[in-house]
């Protein structure tokens, strides 16, 4: 064997040497390192438990204290007098009687009494509470002076309170309520409606009569609807049915102007001349 293989043998075994002698010593430090590692956290436990444990006592304690302070006073009551306090006598109960009926009249609205005829007032099958609808049969006269008037049938208002019937002003019903009404031959129902409803309801009430009709306690909202005549009822009839009725046009006021009174013709005067008996 040469000296350069010697060289490199010893160089070799020089190396293995020296990582033994790293491994030894890393495994060394990182053996001191996790045994400081696990000494501090011993201690760090040992503390946390020794705080924990002083805690508890303190805790303990406290309970204590309180436990005995509850019962001081649980022995501090029991020993006071009692005192027996008597009963007052119930006092009678007093009738309440029936509000005042403007204190049921809506803020803003007017209660107005109306006469209707039984059969108009949904044949006496109304109630205080109920809602309903006015409609107006009235006398309007025509334009000039002519002196003519015509009937109108209209939707007056809609949506109304009933307020009263007759002298009832709460909700009512039953068969021997209505069937009491029905006897009747008209009723005076009270309504509720604003001080320009009043003012007109008087008004038509002057050149008409009015009809009541029921409307469903769930309905609400008004509608737009046209005056009752018998074009009204001829388009419904055909848009509704595809019924046409047949009604008369109303005339114009100038072709009422163009008509002129016929005037009877007087006969002309005539002469005769008789001959001998005959006539010439």
């Amino acid at each position: 064997m040469n000296i350069e293989n010697k060289k490199q043998i010893a160089t070799i075994l020089l190396a293995v040497g020296l990582g033994l002698v790293a491994v030894f010593l890393t495994s060394q430090y990182v053996q001191t390192t996790l045994q400081q590692q696990a000494k501090t956290l011993v201690k760090e436990y040992q503390q946390q438990s020794a705080l924990m444990k002083k805690e508890m006592e303190i805790t303990k304690k406290e309970l204590e204290k309180l436990s005995q302070r509850q019962e001081a006073l649980v022995k501090q009551v029991q020993e006071q007098p009692k005192v027996v306090v008597r009963a007052e006598p119930e006092k009678p109960k007093q009738v309440v009687e029936k509000t005042a009926f403007s204190v049921i009249t809506p803020p803003g609205k007017r209660a107005i009494t109306v006469q209707v005829d039984t059969l108009s007032a949904v044949g006496g099958l109304v109630s205080p509470g109920d809602f309903v609808d006015l409609i107006a049969h009235l006398k309007v006269p025509e334009e000039g002076d002519s002196g003519k008037i015509r009937e109108v049938t209209t939707i007056l208002f809609q949506d109304i309170q009933v307020l009263a019937v007759g002298v009832n002003f709460t909700p009512m019903g039953g068969v021997e309520f209505y069937a009491n009404q029905q006897k009747a031959q008209a009723l005076n129902v009270t309504f509720a409606v604003t001080p320009e409803e009043a003012g007109l309801l008087t008004f038509a009430l002057g050149n008409g009569r009015i009809r009541l009709s029921l409307r469903s306690p769930t309905e609400e909202g008004r509608q737009h609807l046209q005056v009752a005549s018998w074009d009204a009822l001829s388009n419904y009839l055909l848009d509704q049915q595809g019924t046409e009725l047949q009604v008369p046009k109303p005339s114009s006021p100038k072709e009422e102007a163009k008509k002129e009174p016929e005037v009877e013709e007087e006969p002309a005067p005539t002469i005769q001349i008789f001959r001998g008996g005959k006539e010439l």
